[in-house]
């Protein structure tokens, strides 16, 4: 299966990822959910939180080897898609000590193997993807816990219908972007606060599958900061992005122009990437699909295979042998 076939399936997947979860004895859990995850796997709980931002508190997604402080009790989601991520493994670990209720999700490995042994629910993801494609797994299964525990349920069949119907839409979009993007050295993508999965997103996928330094920032803290960097002008070889906010909030849009024009004037490949759908969730899944597909053709008009990501894999080595 190629980068864009898995791209394709997208949509598919979602419906998927809810049947994964039917077993799950959720009138046993804490509401209080703690998200435990790095790269892939993490960004599932990052789209759930941006999905839900005007109704749902943010669940905490801890990307670290260490549980903060405050968190003492609760359900802790361990999600990797190996089930072999260091940090998750050293996550899980603390939160067993501090008697939180672990849940996993992964395709295998220890996570599974710790809930087969501990007898804690587990959610067992497809195997044989790039933990990056699995955004749509790890994004559903995440959703289906705030709707059994909070009873806030988006209209999911609806975008995935959106998603279908839409596909050679946003795949002709990916690639204007990424015939805009592919003579860039470093590109830089900007979304509002609100929506900051998508350039949290299309930033890592650039850098994954483009093999190309990349970053994100918000939209407007961008304008404090990073916009001042043009002032005596910035290799033209770095791209600027700019989502549209989801709701096209006036002052943010507005600013958002002005950091795109100075992006221009500095000789810079500029790019606004526009959200269609009727409801924030369509519009945000139909960014983040945006995102993906140029970043693989960006990939493809180098020359690049997406797939691969030999230095990730080297540092996992190193670890490993450290």
């Amino acid at each position: 299966m190629t980068m864009e076939e898995m791209a394709e399936s997208f949509p598919e997947w979602l419906l998927e990822a809810e049947e994964l979860t039917k077993h799950l004895p959720f009138e046993e859990m804490s509401r209080k959910l703690i998200v435990g995850a790095m790269g892939g796997s993490a960004i599932g709980a990052d789209f759930v939180n941006t999905a839900y931002y005007d109704v749902l508190p943010p669940i905490p997604v801890i990307r670290d080897y260490r549980l903060p402080f405050w968190i003492g009790d609760g359900t802790f989601i361990a999600s990797s898609y190996s089930g072999n991520t260091e940090e998750t493994l050293t996550l899980m670990s603390e939160a067993s000590k501090r008697k939180l209720q672990i849940v996993g999700v992964s395709s295998d490995g220890e996570v599974e193997k710790y809930c087969l042994e501990h007898n804690r629910p587990f959610v067992k993801l497809p195997a044989g993807l790039p933990p990056r494609m699995a955004l749509p797994y790890s994004a559903r299964v995440i959703s289906v816990f705030v709707e059994n525990l909070h009873g806030i349920k988006l209209p999911w069949k609806e975008a995935v219908a959106f998603l279908k119907k839409n596909m050679n839409v946003i795949k002709d979009e990916a690639q204007t972007i990424a015939e805009k993007l592919t003579n860039t050295d470093a590109v830089y993508v900007f979304s509002s606060q609100r929506d900051y999965v998508l350039s949290m997103r299309f930033a890592g996928e650039i850098s994954e599958n483009a093999k190309e330094v990349s970053g994100f920032l918000c939209m407007t803290e961008a304008n404090h900061n990073f916009l001042q960097g043009f002032q005596h002008g910035a290799s033209p070889k770095v791209g600027i992005v700019v989502y549209e906010d989801a709701e096209k909030y006036e002052r943010i849009e507005l600013q958002s122009s002005f950091l795109l024009r100075k992006a221009e004037e500095n000789g810079s490949p500029a790019v606004k990437i526009g959200l269609k759908g009727e409801t924030r969730l369509e519009r945000l899944l139909y960014g983040v699909l945006v995102g993906d597909f140029a970043s693989i053709y960006m990939a493809e008009k180098k020359g690049i295979d997406p797939m691969p990501v030999h230095i990730i894999t080297e540092l996992k080595t190193f670890l490993k042998n450290a």
